[in-house]
C-alpha cells in the first residue's frame, strides 16, 4: 500500500508541513535578528526644483540663440523689393566670382550667377558667351576641368578694381547657403541635373529661384521642389501655359511689368533704371528686379569700410 503524498493543504506558506515541531526557543535567549533601520523619507522641495528647471530652460534658449543657425532665408521671405545682382553684378564686380557674390551677400543682393559645365561635369559659375574674354581663355569651357578652371582669374569690371577667382557651384552653395536667395540661370537639363542636386543635399529647396526659358529645366525644377522663373519672350506665352510647366516667377521689361503683377506668378522686373522706378514697381505688386549693377537701383544701407 503505497503512502499518501501530502498535498499542498498539509503544507504552511513557508513549505512547513503542518504537523511539524516548531522550532524551539530559548525563552532566556535575547538575541534577536537585527532590522534595518527604515530610512527617513527624503522631502521634496517644489519650489528649488522649479527654480532649477527654469534656469535649465532659460540656458537653452540662450545656447540656441548664441550657437543656433539663423534663420534661412527663402524665396517666400523676401522683402520686396528684391534684387538679384546678374552674375554677380557684372557691370561692377568680376563677373561670377567668388569676390561678386561675397559682396552680394555683404549688400543685401541676390546672387544670380550664370551656370554651366566644364568638360569633366563640374558645374561652375561662368557664362559661356562671355567667359572667354572675361577670363582669357584659350579653350573653351567644355574643355576644362575643375583645376584648370579654378586656376584661372577673371579680369576687374572697372579700372582700378580687383580682378576676381572662379568659384564652382558646389562652392558657392557650401559659402553661403541660408545666408542668401540664390537665383542661378540654367539652360540645359544637364546642367540641372547636378545643379539642382547641389540644391536639394544642401537643404535649399526654397532658397532657390532657377532662372530659365527652357520648360524642362523648369519641370526638372519643380519636381526638385524648387521655384523657377520664366526668362523667356512673355509675349509669346500665356500665364496658364507657364503655370503648367512649373514656372512660379517671369521677368518681364520694367515698362511691361505691371501688367503682370496680376498673374499667380512673382514678377521681377529687367532694365529698371534707378530707384525711383523700381519703388513704383514695388508699389505695384513687382516682387524685385535684376540687374548687372544693383547699387544703381536700389542704394545698399550697408556702408563700405
Amino acid at each position: 500500500m503505497s503512502k499518501k503524498k501530502p498535498n499542498r493543504a498539509h503544507r504552511d506558506r513557508y513549505g512547513r508541513g503542518t504537523n511539524d515541531p516548531l522550532p524551539s526557543v530559548d525563552p532566556e535567549s535575547r538575541e534577536r535578528i537585527p532590522v534595518p533601520d527604515r530610512p527617513e523619507p527624503k522631502k521634496f522641495n517644489a519650489p528649488l526644483w522649479a527654480g532649477i528647471i527654469v534656469v535649465v530652460l532659460v540656458a537653452g534658449v540662450f545656447a540656441m540663440n548664441l550657437f543656433g543657425s539663423d534663420d534661412q532665408l527663402t524665396v517666400d521671405s523676401l522683402n520686396p523689393p528684391a534684387v538679384g545682382a546678374l552674375d554677380g553684378g557684372s557691370s561692377v564686380y568680376p563677373a561670377n566670382s567668388k569676390l561678386a557674390f561675397t559682396e552680394n551677400v555683404k549688400f543685401g543682393y541676390l546672387p544670380a550667377p550664370t551656370l554651366t559645365a566644364l568638360g569633366d561635369g563640374t558645374i561652375v559659375a561662368a557664362n559661356p558667351e562671355t567667359a572667354a574674354d572675361d577670363m582669357g581663355l584659350k579653350k573653351n569651357l567644355d574643355e576644362l576641368d575643375s583645376d584648370e578652371f579654378l586656376d584661372q582669374t577673371i579680369k576687374p569690371a572697372r579700372k582700378d578694381t580687383s580682378p576676381g577667382e572662379p568659384i564652382t557651384w558646389d562652392q558657392i552653395v557650401d559659402e553661403f547657403g541660408g545666408d542668401t536667395v540664390f537665383m542661378p540661370a540654367i539652360d540645359s537639363t544637364e546642367v540641372a541635373a547636378p545643379a539642382l542636386k547641389t540644391i536639394t543635399e544642401a537643404g535649399l529647396e526654397d532658397s532657390t529661384l532657377v532662372r530659365t526659358d527652357d520648360p524642362e529645366v523648369a519641370r526638372a525644377a519643380a519636381d526638385a521642389g524648387v521655384g523657377a522663373m520664366f526668362t523667356g519672350d512673355v509675349t509669346a506665352t500665356r500665364n496658364e501655359s507657364l503655370s503648367g510647366s512649373g514656372y512660379t516667377a517671369l521677368a518681364v521689361e520694367a515698362d511691361a511689368a505691371e501688367k503682370w503683377t496680376g498673374v499667380d506668378l512673382a514678377v521681377w522686373a529687367t532694365d529698371v533704371k534707378d530707384e525711383k522706378q523700381l519703388e513704383k514697381l514695388a508699389d505695384a505688386g513687382v516682387t524685385g528686379a535684376l540687374s548687372e549693377n544693383p547699387y544703381t537701383i536700389l542704394p545698399s544701407e550697408v556702408k563700405k569700410n
